[in-house]
């Protein structure tokens, strides 16, 4: 099975960069950076492992998705881009963008034979085109109640359109990727599951679908009836994509946007604001408690054995085994990690990588050290945080909040499945950079 990539692929991913930056000036820049990033994370090809490379410039997926939003927006709306006023708030996105290259600084030449600087340099450049670039889109387009309504109804309607896609492959099995591009972006038996197969699309993982399907079952579920211009079709959006996200049989993500829809019911209350306080707390609580030794996890491993199957619960105790031993290898480089090049994993006697890294949280925490966690945790939580703070007594759901709060919501369930899976497409960045600074009226502005 080949995992790296294909001439198609590779010709695909340059063509369609280009393409939309042709066609930003078709559309107003708030519709044609949705356009922009929620085509390309969609229906891209995934090119992580066999990336195409341009001089120092590398396209993968995301980097591509990012490169089309920077130069789109650059060349055809350079003047709202450049009018962003800087904030104090953007500390955490700025110094995670630069903390790769101080752990690159502070360990050993990489193996390949550059220098450490010229490592550093390119770690921190790779970081800001993945994190900096969606983080920037997000506060200038989406950082006002509009920006955000906007934002929720592209991914409804993008999860929408995603759906027929999916029921395909849960009928005929993960091979739209295969099909279209010639390769399989990940292992086929890990689509299998529950007697059947969940759909992989064009998104890597079956993971990864279920996570995007849920986000727009929650953000459907908070946006409906609050706009009678579309509320109409998002009640809708809800019943359809309710049964799609069971079909995608992911209970991790299932679970999350049961979370999601039930904080719904709090949204007109006053406990909307302890609820969400109480989510950003989980994720900082759980690396503390493991990072520490102070809890095992095995009473988690015991109910999902109770309420799943024993197949599950083996898995997540294989993962809770695992991260115990990561864990060990990143206490010994505690402060900035041991900074790429997978020095971070653990190895045999014969230097084997023996290694499965299934968190974001210890992937970071192995590569920037437990700078670098609390760094992350500052840029995606802090805002979340701030806007359960900032929202007005009972307002969680009306008109000019529902979009706002369902994203805050978003961001801190993703956060909550990045301690047990590494999935952080620019989406979240873009949800994350909106809500940093957004506004706190009822206003509009104009696209």
């Amino acid at each position: 099975m080949n995992t790296g990539s294909s001439t198609f692929a590779s010709v695909t991913v340059i063509a369609w960069v280009y393409m939309a930056v042709v066609a930003f000036p078709w559309f107003t820049p708030r519709r044609a950076v949705l356009l922009i990033l929620l085509s390309g994370t969609l229906f891209l090809p995934v090119l992580e492992v066999g990336m195409v490379e341009l001089g120092p410039i590398k396209f993968t997926k995301t980097n591509a998705v990012c490169y089309a939003l920077l130069l789109a927006c650059l060349l055809f709306d350079a003047k709202q881009l450049f009018a962003l006023t800087p904030s104090w708030a953007d500390l955490p996105a700025l110094v995670w963008c630069v903390l790769p290259a101080v752990s690159a600084l502070l360990n050993e030449p990489p193996p390949d034979g550059s220098s450490t600087l010229r490592d550093a340099v390119a770690q921190s450049f790779a970081q800001t085109t993945r994190y900096l670039i969606p983080y920037l889109i997000g506060r200038v387009y989406f950082s006002d109640p509009e920006g955000m309504r906007a934002l929720a109804a592209g991914i409804v309607a993008a999860a929408l359109v995603y759906v027929p896609f999916c029921l395909f492959e849960v009928k005929q099995s993960p091979q739209l990727h295969a099909i279209v591009y010639g390769y399989m972006p990940h292992e086929f038996g890990q689509q299998v599951r529950f007697g059947g197969y969940r759909p992989m699309v064009f998104l890597g993982h079956g993971l990864v679908v279920a996570l995007f399907m849920g986000t727009a079952l929650i953000l459907a579920a908070w946006t409906r009836n609050t706009d009678r211009a579309a509320g109409g079709w998002q009640n809708w959006a809800v019943w359809v994509l309710g049964p799609s996200l069971l079909l995608c049989k992911s209970v991790g993500p299932t679970a999350l946007a049961c979370v999601g829809l039930v904080l719904l019911r709090l949204a007109r209350s006053a406990a909307m604001r302890v609820a969400l306080l109480g989510l950003v707390a989980i994720p900082p609580a759980y690396c503390l408690a493991r990072s520490t030794g102070s809890w095992d996890g095995a009473n988690l491993v015991e109910l999902a054995e109770e309420g799943i199957n024993e197949d599950r619960a083996e898995s997540l105790q294989f993962r809770l085994d695992q991260e115990n031993e990561l864990i060990a290898r990143a206490l010994e480089r505690p402060a900035f990690g041991w900074g790429g090049w997978g020095r971070n994993r653990v190895r045999d006697e014969y230097g084997n990588d023996v290694s499965v890294t299934d968190g974001l949280w210890i992937i970071i925490m192995g590569n920037s050290g437990i700078v670098g966690l609390l760094v992350y945790g500052a840029m995606t939580l802090l805002p979340v945080a701030r806007y359960a703070w900032l929202l007005p007594p009972a307002a969680g759901a009306s008109r000019a909040y529902a979009a706002s709060s369902g994203c805050a919501v978003v961001i801190g369930l993703w956060c909550v499945d990045s301690l047990f899976n590494a999935t952080a497409l620019p989406l979240l960045i873009v949800m994350v950079g909106g809500l940093t600074q957004v506004r706190f009226a009822d206003e509009t502005s104009s696209e």
